[in-house]
Protein backbone atom coordinates (compact mmCIF):
# COMPACT_ATOMS: atom_id res chain seq x y z
CA UNK A 1 0.00 0.00 0.00
CA UNK A 2 2.70 2.61 0.83
CA UNK A 3 4.36 1.90 -2.50
CA UNK A 4 1.04 2.42 -4.31
CA UNK A 5 0.59 5.82 -2.63
CA UNK A 6 4.08 6.85 -3.69
CA UNK A 7 3.36 5.82 -7.28
CA UNK A 8 0.10 7.82 -7.32
CA UNK A 9 1.84 10.89 -5.86
CA UNK A 10 4.54 10.55 -8.48
CA UNK A 11 1.95 10.34 -11.26
CA UNK A 12 0.09 13.37 -9.84
CA UNK A 13 3.30 15.35 -9.83
CA UNK A 14 3.97 14.42 -13.43
CA UNK A 15 0.45 15.47 -14.44
CA UNK A 16 0.80 18.75 -12.56
CA UNK A 17 4.14 19.37 -14.17
CA UNK A 18 2.69 18.66 -17.59
CA UNK A 19 -0.30 20.97 -17.01
CA UNK A 20 1.90 23.65 -15.53
CA UNK A 21 4.25 23.54 -18.49
CA UNK A 22 1.29 23.75 -20.88
CA UNK A 23 -0.21 26.71 -19.02
CA UNK A 24 3.10 28.52 -18.96
CA UNK A 25 3.58 27.93 -22.66
CA UNK A 26 0.05 29.23 -23.42
CA UNK A 27 0.66 32.37 -21.40
CA UNK A 28 4.01 33.05 -23.01
CA UNK A 29 2.51 32.79 -26.58
CA UNK A 30 -0.57 34.98 -25.99
CA UNK A 31 -1.02 38.24 -28.08
CA UNK A 32 0.88 39.55 -31.14
CA UNK A 33 4.38 40.85 -31.48
CA UNK A 34 5.09 44.34 -32.83
CA UNK A 35 6.46 42.84 -36.04
CA UNK A 36 3.26 40.88 -36.61
CA UNK A 37 1.14 43.98 -36.05
CA UNK A 38 3.26 45.97 -38.50
CA UNK A 39 2.86 43.25 -41.14
CA UNK A 40 -0.91 43.22 -40.72
CA UNK A 41 -1.01 47.04 -40.92
CA UNK A 42 1.07 47.00 -44.10
CA UNK A 43 -1.30 44.48 -45.71
CA UNK A 44 -4.32 46.59 -44.76
CA UNK A 45 -2.71 49.71 -46.27
CA UNK A 46 -1.88 47.91 -49.52
CA UNK A 47 -5.43 46.54 -49.85
CA UNK A 48 -6.88 49.97 -49.10
CA UNK A 49 -4.65 51.62 -51.72
CA UNK A 50 -6.05 49.27 -54.36
CA UNK A 51 -9.64 49.43 -53.10
CA UNK A 52 -10.11 53.23 -52.89
CA UNK A 53 -9.81 53.95 -56.66
CA UNK A 54 -12.23 51.10 -57.40
CA UNK A 55 -14.66 52.38 -54.78
CA UNK A 56 -14.42 55.94 -56.15
CA UNK A 57 -15.08 54.72 -59.68
CA UNK A 58 -18.08 52.74 -58.48
CA UNK A 59 -19.52 55.72 -56.61
CA UNK A 60 -18.97 57.97 -59.64
CA UNK A 61 -20.81 55.47 -61.82
CA UNK A 62 -23.74 55.38 -59.41
CA UNK A 63 -23.90 59.19 -59.26
CA UNK A 64 -23.75 59.53 -63.04
CA UNK A 65 -26.46 56.97 -63.68
CA UNK A 66 -28.63 58.44 -60.94
CA UNK A 67 -28.40 61.93 -62.46
CA UNK A 68 -29.06 60.62 -65.97
CA UNK A 69 -32.06 58.69 -64.66
CA UNK A 70 -33.46 61.89 -63.19
CA UNK A 71 -32.80 63.75 -66.45
CA UNK A 72 -34.60 61.07 -68.44
CA UNK A 73 -37.54 61.15 -66.04
CA UNK A 74 -37.96 64.94 -66.22
CA UNK A 75 -37.60 64.93 -70.02
CA UNK A 76 -40.36 62.32 -70.19
CA UNK A 77 -42.41 64.45 -67.80
CA UNK A 78 -41.96 67.42 -70.16
CA UNK A 79 -43.13 65.31 -73.10
CA UNK A 80 -46.15 64.03 -71.16
CA UNK A 81 -47.16 67.54 -70.11
CA UNK A 82 -47.03 68.73 -73.71
CA UNK A 83 -49.42 65.98 -74.79
CA UNK A 84 -51.71 66.37 -71.79
CA UNK A 85 -51.93 70.17 -71.98
CA UNK A 86 -52.02 70.22 -75.79
CA UNK A 87 -49.37 72.93 -75.89
CA UNK A 88 -45.63 72.81 -76.35
CA UNK A 89 -43.39 72.58 -73.30
CA UNK A 90 -39.79 73.56 -72.68
CA UNK A 91 -37.15 71.58 -70.82
CA UNK A 92 -34.71 74.08 -69.32
CA UNK A 93 -31.08 73.21 -68.64
CA UNK A 94 -29.67 75.84 -66.30
CA UNK A 95 -26.90 76.48 -63.79
CA UNK A 96 -28.30 77.93 -60.60
CA UNK A 97 -25.60 78.97 -58.17
CA UNK A 98 -23.12 76.15 -58.63
CA UNK A 99 -25.64 73.43 -59.39
CA UNK A 100 -27.16 72.10 -62.59
CA UNK A 101 -30.96 72.27 -62.57
CA UNK A 102 -33.45 70.86 -65.08
CA UNK A 103 -37.02 72.13 -65.01
CA UNK A 104 -40.14 72.23 -67.17
CA UNK A 105 -42.35 75.18 -68.10
CA UNK A 106 -44.86 76.05 -70.79
CA UNK A 107 -43.04 76.80 -74.01
CA UNK A 108 -44.14 80.43 -73.96
CA UNK A 109 -42.87 81.09 -70.45
CA UNK A 110 -39.64 83.01 -69.96
CA UNK A 111 -36.64 81.04 -68.75
CA UNK A 112 -36.53 81.63 -65.02
CA UNK A 113 -34.27 80.20 -62.35
CA UNK A 114 -36.16 77.48 -60.49
CA UNK A 115 -36.57 77.26 -56.76
CA UNK A 116 -36.64 73.91 -54.99
CA UNK A 117 -39.97 74.85 -53.42
CA UNK A 118 -41.50 76.53 -56.49
CA UNK A 119 -44.94 74.92 -57.08
CA UNK A 120 -45.51 76.71 -60.41
CA UNK A 121 -42.99 74.55 -62.29
CA UNK A 122 -44.27 71.30 -63.74
CA UNK A 123 -41.15 69.41 -62.70
CA UNK A 124 -37.60 70.06 -61.65
CA UNK A 125 -34.49 68.11 -60.66
CA UNK A 126 -31.12 69.18 -59.28
CA UNK A 127 -27.74 67.57 -59.83
CA UNK A 128 -24.93 67.49 -57.27
CA UNK A 129 -22.13 70.07 -57.27
CA UNK A 130 -19.95 67.60 -59.18
CA UNK A 131 -21.87 68.36 -62.38
CA UNK A 132 -21.59 71.29 -64.77
CA UNK A 133 -22.85 72.07 -68.26
CA UNK A 134 -19.99 73.47 -70.31
CA UNK A 135 -20.87 72.49 -73.86
CA UNK A 136 -19.38 69.72 -76.00
CA UNK A 137 -16.53 67.67 -74.51
CA UNK A 138 -13.17 69.39 -75.07
CA UNK A 139 -9.71 69.29 -73.57
CA UNK A 140 -7.26 66.55 -72.67
CA UNK A 141 -8.97 63.20 -72.21
CA UNK A 142 -12.32 64.47 -73.53
CA UNK A 143 -14.38 61.89 -75.45
CA UNK A 144 -15.54 62.32 -79.05
CA UNK A 145 -18.93 63.92 -79.49
CA UNK A 146 -22.00 61.76 -79.93
CA UNK A 147 -23.12 61.47 -83.54
CA UNK A 148 -26.53 61.00 -85.13
CA UNK A 149 -25.41 57.64 -86.45
CA UNK A 150 -24.34 56.38 -83.03
CA UNK A 151 -27.45 57.62 -81.24
CA UNK A 152 -30.15 56.99 -83.83
CA UNK A 153 -28.62 55.09 -86.72
CA UNK A 154 -28.93 57.90 -89.23
CA UNK A 155 -26.86 60.89 -90.29
CA UNK A 156 -29.55 62.87 -92.08
CA UNK A 157 -31.30 64.62 -89.18
CA UNK A 158 -30.43 67.96 -87.64
CA UNK A 159 -28.58 67.67 -84.33
CA UNK A 160 -29.13 70.41 -81.74
CA UNK A 161 -26.28 70.41 -79.22
CA UNK A 162 -26.72 71.83 -75.70
CA UNK A 163 -29.89 73.58 -76.79
CA UNK A 164 -32.98 73.50 -74.57
CA UNK A 165 -35.39 71.01 -76.16
CA UNK A 166 -39.11 71.63 -76.51
CA UNK A 167 -41.87 69.07 -77.00
CA UNK A 168 -44.87 69.65 -79.23
CA UNK A 169 -48.44 68.66 -78.34
CA UNK A 170 -47.74 65.44 -80.26
CA UNK A 171 -44.86 64.64 -77.93
CA UNK A 172 -42.14 65.25 -80.53
CA UNK A 173 -39.03 67.36 -79.91
CA UNK A 174 -39.19 70.75 -81.55
CA UNK A 175 -37.99 74.34 -81.49
CA UNK A 176 -40.27 77.38 -81.22
CA UNK A 177 -40.97 79.40 -84.35
CA UNK A 178 -42.13 83.00 -83.95
CA UNK A 179 -45.87 83.10 -84.55
CA UNK A 180 -45.99 79.45 -85.57
CA UNK A 181 -45.79 77.46 -82.35
CA UNK A 182 -43.15 74.73 -82.18
CA UNK A 183 -41.77 73.07 -85.29
CA UNK A 184 -40.03 69.68 -85.40
CA UNK A 185 -36.33 70.20 -85.89
CA UNK A 186 -34.30 66.99 -85.61
CA UNK A 187 -32.91 65.61 -82.37
CA UNK A 188 -31.16 66.97 -79.28
CA UNK A 189 -28.17 66.08 -77.14
CA UNK A 190 -27.06 67.79 -73.96
CA UNK A 191 -23.66 67.14 -72.33
CA UNK A 192 -22.70 67.17 -68.65
CA UNK A 193 -19.24 67.23 -67.13
CA UNK A 194 -18.69 65.38 -63.86
CA UNK A 195 -15.65 65.96 -61.65
CA UNK A 196 -14.70 64.14 -58.47
CA UNK A 197 -11.41 63.40 -56.69
CA UNK A 198 -9.39 64.89 -59.52
CA UNK A 199 -11.10 62.80 -62.20
CA UNK A 200 -13.31 64.09 -65.01
CA UNK A 201 -16.10 62.09 -66.63
CA UNK A 202 -18.69 62.94 -69.26
CA UNK A 203 -22.35 62.09 -69.69
CA UNK A 204 -25.19 63.20 -71.95
CA UNK A 205 -28.94 63.10 -72.47
CA UNK A 206 -30.25 62.60 -75.99
CA UNK A 207 -33.72 62.97 -77.50
CA UNK A 208 -34.29 61.39 -80.90
CA UNK A 209 -36.47 63.02 -83.57
CA UNK A 210 -39.16 60.48 -82.63
CA UNK A 211 -39.02 61.48 -78.96
CA UNK A 212 -36.91 58.63 -77.60
CA UNK A 213 -34.98 59.77 -74.51
CA UNK A 214 -31.66 58.14 -73.52
CA UNK A 215 -28.77 58.69 -71.14
CA UNK A 216 -25.12 58.21 -72.18
CA UNK A 217 -21.90 57.78 -70.18
CA UNK A 218 -18.36 57.82 -71.56
CA UNK A 219 -16.69 54.71 -70.07
CA UNK A 220 -13.19 55.66 -71.15
CA UNK A 221 -13.27 53.91 -74.50
CA UNK A 222 -16.81 54.38 -75.85
CA UNK A 223 -20.20 55.93 -75.14
CA UNK A 224 -22.41 53.55 -73.22
CA UNK A 225 -26.09 53.64 -72.34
Amino acid sequence: MPNEHRVERSNDAKRRGKHGATSGKAISSAGFSLVELMIVLAIVLVVTAFAIPTLTTTIDGVNLRGALGNATTIAQRCRTQAIKRNTYQRLHFATVGNQVALFVTDGTDAAVAPLRTDPTLWAQTWFSNNFSIVGVPVGAGAPPVLTNTLMWGTSTVTLNVNTDPYFSSRGLPCLPVAGAGCSSNGGFVYYYRYRNAGHTRWAATSISPAGRIEGWIWNGTSWDN
